[in-house]
Parts: C-alpha cells; structure tokens; sequence
C-alpha cells in the first residue's frame, strides 16, 4: 500500500534536491555510511554502445527498520537522523531527509531492497521499498518477510535512467568528484577498510594526497602518566568534501569527536586534515565543557588535551608556512607569469623573491585581486624595491595585516 510523504511532489523538487547524478550517487553513497556501513558498492552494465538500464548501490550497514519507515521515507526536510547527528561528528551526513530523492536528478524510478535486525525479536527481515520520479510524494512499501539471510544491508536500484550512460560512472571525472567527496572519510575510516567500489574495483583516495606524515607525540599529566598520539597529517591534491578538521579517534581507531582546524581558509589551498590516535581518548567526554576531576572520563579542558591542541596547532601552522613558501608561492608567481602580471624589468629575479617572502608570510593580500589590480600591486612593489625601500613596504604591509 502506498504510503503519503509530509509534503508535495512539487515541494519536493523544488527544495534544492542534486541537480547533477554525481552528488546524486553521492547523497546515497553516504545513506550507507550514516547506516553503519564499511563497504558502498556501485554496480552497472552496459551494453555494446554504453547504454545502461539500470544502476544499483549497496551497502552493508544496518539496513532500513521497518518500524520506523513513517520517521524516514515518511518526512521531508527532517529525518530521525537529527537524533544523533552531532556536528562534532563526522558520521551522519545525511540528516535533511532529502537524499532518497536524489535519484531524480538521473532516474525515473528508485527501488531499495533492504535487509535489518528487528529490534524486538532479533529476527532478520526483508522487505523492498518503490518510489517513482512523477510521484515522489508517495512511497510504497512491500513484501516483508522473514529471511534467511544473516547479514543486514541495503540496495538501492534505479531505473529508466536518462543523460547517463556506462561511462558517466566509469569517467575520471567521476572517480575524482568520489575521491574529493570521500576521500577523507576514507582516510578516517582506513584501519576499517572502509570502501566504496565501482563494479568491484576498490576507489583508490590515495591519489589525490600531496602530503602525507605521521608523527608521535608523547605528552604527561599531573601525575606522571604518559600518553601516545600518533598523528597523522593529510595534504589534499584539490578541496575536499569536509571542512578542515582535526579527528580525534580512540585506540579502537573510532571517531570521537572532531574540531576545526583553524586553518580553513581555502583560497589559498592548503587543503588538509589531520587524524589523531590514542588510548587517550578511550575515556574522553568531548561535551563536557567542565574541568571535571573524574579520573575515569577526560574532557576538553584537560591539560593534556589542551597542551596536544597547541602542539596540534603549531604543526598544522608550520605545515602550512611550508606549504605557502614552497608550492603555493610557485603556483601563484607561475600565474603572475602566464598573465603577464610581473613587469619587464632587470629587477625581476629580486622581486619575485621579494614577492615569495610576502606571501608565505601574509596570503591574504594576494587573495581577492583582479588582473588590473595584481598588475598595478605588483607594479608598485617592483618600483619601490628598486628605490631601495624594502624596508618601508615591510611598514606599509605590516600595518595592512594589522587592520585586516
């Protein structure tokens, strides 16, 4: 029987759902991970001319639970998933209601057939669950039934699929939008073996690291004990599809908690995130905003976790002061170079120099200038260097900082 979702099919499509089959596949790719799972896997044929009839998505997670289909098919713009999502988390992506709509951007039809534990009996139950592009008000749930499988999971099959073909899903483009997506998620997840797979073959994120090291920090408490932190610091090849965080992750290499590294600024593209490990965080209340003297449970203002943070932030800073003196700072004078921006003079090699030192030490003012204006900036730079005033333009962009 089929069943009303809490809103109209107009409302639906016009509330901002993917426009594009890739951050369509994507909004399902993290149902799977919001459901617990470890494995996504993308499956597809095609025939001799690359048409494709229909594409399928499955998971190994937890599966849909029947009992609360009202709470998550039912409702839109909400979802039972605010329950536990938390933003000091990275899992529970999908906490709109909106991503099993998604299909609609590519598909005509999406099926799931999922596979759960009911909570009360222990039984694991089978059931599927339809909705069609020109209804998407309604959904309709069908078949349940007892099972002899033992594994819950869900897959999602769409069908009457248009402006896509075998290619679309097989393309670097596409690999490269997952890898910006997930790839960090991955890397979170690594000791789990979390992957997403395309016709069996294993997603490989590691491509898109420029740098990657790990270190050992060794900090003690009050009391002497000593504590581990292995660290794990991730430069990314291009944006990734999270802010910039620190993930703080127990011995059981477990999220706990995760926080901004500060460093989120992304125009000068110093992408990264930096994985922490430690048995320290086994005990570790990050909603805790007290100094609580309970020896069993740890919490933000901890002096081992607030020494960690300043030593965390130390190394992410020196990472990036690296990072803007050497390859950012070579990427933007190549750019000054292809458009002209450096003027034609003997004094060019100094500037550039002079140019390097300035922006590893202060991006900003780079940042925001068109043509014109880096012509004029740099122009005016160049003109007072070889007046022999590199002193007062030190001045004059220390007082910038200063004010902005």
């Amino acid at each position: 029987m089929k069943e009303k979702v809490s809103v109209t099919d107009t409302g639906i499509q016009s509330s901002g759902l993917p426009k594009d089959y890739m951050e369509a596949v994507a909004e399902y790719i993290w149902n799977g991970f919001d459901a617990a799972a470890s494995m996504i896997d993308i499956h597809f044929e095609s025939n001799e001319i690359d048409t494709i009839h229909n594409l399928s998505i499955t998971d190994n997670g937890s599966g849909i639970d029947y009992e609360l289909l009202k709470e998550t098919f039912g409702h839109f713009n909400d979802s039972i998933k605010k329950a536990s999502f938390q933003k000091s988390s990275s899992f529970i992506k999908g906490n709109k209601g909106r991503g099993r709509f998604s299909f609609s951007a590519f598909s005509g039809k999406a099926v799931w057939h999922t596979v759960y534990r009911n909570s009360h009996t222990g039984n694991i139950m089978e059931y599927g669950i339809t909705i069609t592009g020109n209804s998407k008000d309604f959904y309709e749930p069908e078949g349940m039934k007892k099972t002899v499988k033992k594994s819950t999971g869900t897959t999602v099959t769409f069908y009457d699929l248009f402006e896509v073909s075998g290619f679309s899903f097989q393309s670097d483009e596409f690999k490269s939008f997952l890898i910006r997506e997930f790839g960090w998620f991955l890397m979170l997840n690594r000791e789990k073996d979390y992957q997403i797979r395309i016709n069996g073959i294993a997603l490989d994120y590691t491509e898109a690291i420029a740098e990657n090291d790990t270190t050992t920090l060794h900090l003690k408490d009050a009391d002497g004990t000593d504590y581990y932190f292995r660290v794990t610091f991730v430069r990314w090849a291009e944006r990734i599809g999270d802010k910039f965080f620190f993930y703080f992750l127990n011995s059981g290499q477990s999220e706990v908690f995760k926080e901004l590294t500060s460093f989120n600024n992304n125009a000068i593209g110093f992408y990264h995130s930096v994985y922490v490990e430690s048995r320290y965080f086994d005990a570790f209340n990050p909603g805790d905003t007290e100094l609580t003297q309970n020896m069993f449970e740890r919490t933000k203002q901890h002096a081992v976790f607030r020494e960690l943070t300043e030593q965390l932030h130390i190394e992410v800073r020196d990472k990036q002061k690296a990072f803007l003196k050497g390859e950012a700072a070579a990427r933007l004078l190549n750019v000054y170079e292809k458009n002209g921006i450096l003027p034609d003079t003997g004094n060019r090699k100094e500037l550039k120099r002079f140019l390097k030192t300035i922006f590893s030490a202060e991006p900003r003012l780079f940042q925001s200038l068109n043509k014109e204006q880096q012509r004029v900036y740099i122009g005016m730079i160049d003109i007072l260097l070889q007046a022999g005033k590199k002193e007062e333009i030190q001045t004059l962009i220390n007082q910038q900082t200063e004010v902005s």
